[in-house]
């Protein structure tokens, strides 16, 4: 029996700008097995966020998925049926609760549209059990509130509420602890680690913040330039780093085990997707670039049944 609920096969996505094709996702692949948590990690700009809107079919009027293959649960997503799976059984947590919620609808109008949408029975109450389970109470009276009356993490408990009611099978959360102080992120993150194991749900964990993939993710895939770097367990990318990319995000975050450590930042700028390299994306940042890397994209390395990574280094030290 097949464990993945989605599969990801060479997705390539593209925004056609006035000053010309962004290549966004580049011959994306990954799997999602069914109750993993996986993490996505890279700088902005690294293709994370356009390959969730491109799953979700939400890629916008200027985006288009030029080619690949999307499965959820053995059946292929187009740009058609997509609307039929969004919000019932895959649904999307957004990165800015107050730009994500409309501002002139009450709160519980906009928690009651998605089920109005997919016909389901007992509205009011399912909005009612679900604001009280993250915590927004009492439900009754704040379903009548609007999005300016809440603070920062209350509307991130409305987003979570928004993305959950419907009882998806794959949740995506975005940056889901954005802007939010380290007390309230705890909070949120605890809050959506019991939805999930209540529930049984699949989640994708987009975030900077390595520690909160430390802390929540089963799974671990890296993106940088459109383009996935490494991909393993969390113990396999932290502990058994691969890329040259992935080690320089490692290097880039305090660790508390040596708190008088010096950071090292990765010097330079990500690519430009107007004009994307010919070889790998890192290359001019990369401290182990080598002429081939200027010249041709990397193919993938396999380390273990779990972990595998894009890079030429991979024949020079492991071949």
């Amino acid at each position: 029996m097949n464990d993945d609920i989605l599969t990801v096969n060479d997705l390539h996505t593209s925004f056609f700008t006035s000053m010309g094709e962004v290549k966004a996702v580049d011959g994306v692949t990954f799997q999602v097995k069914r109750g993993e948590v996986l993490g996505i990690v890279g700088e902005s700009g690294s293709g994370k966020s356009a390959s969730m809107l491109s799953i979700m079919g939400l890629q916008g009027n200027a985006g288009r998925v030029k080619s690949g293959v999307i499965t959820f649960r053995g059946q292929e997503l187009n740009s058609q049926n997509v609307k039929e799976f969004r919000g019932r059984n895959i649904a999307m947590i957004f990165q800015d609760p107050m730009t994500s919620l409309n501002p002139v609808l009450s709160v519980g109008y906009q928690l009651t549209e998605i089920l109005r949408r997919h016909k389901f029975d007992n509205i009011r109450e399912r909005v009612i059990d679900i604001l009280e389970r993250v915590g927004i109470s009492p439900a009754e009276q704040r379903m009548k509130q609007y999005p300016h009356e809440f603070s920062g993490g209350q509307r991130q408990r409305i987003m979570i509420a928004m993305a959950v009611v419907c009882s998806p099978e794959l949740l995506i959360a975005d940056e889901p602890t954005t802007a939010l102080d380290v007390t309230v992120q705890a909070q949120i993150l605890s809050l959506m680690r019991d939805l999930r194991r209540s529930s049984g749900m699949s989640m994708i964990l987009i975030t900077h913040d390595l520690g909160v993939i430390a802390g929540e993710a089963e799974r671990v895939i890296v993106m940088y330039g459109g383009r996935i770097m490494e991909e393993g367990t969390r113990h396999e990318i932290f502990y058994s780093t691969a890329h040259p990319y992935t080690q320089g995000l490692l290097r880039s975050v305090p660790n508390p085990e040596r708190p008088r450590e010096r950071l090292i930042p990765i010097e330079g700028q990500p690519p430009d997707l107007l004009n994307p390299p010919e070889g790998c994306p890192y290359v001019k940042r990369c401290p182990e670039a080598m002429r081939i890397c200027l010249e041709q994209k990397p193919g993938m390395f396999t380390l273990s049944e779990t972990h595998k990574f894009f890079c030429w280094l991979g024949v020079k030290n492991y071949a």
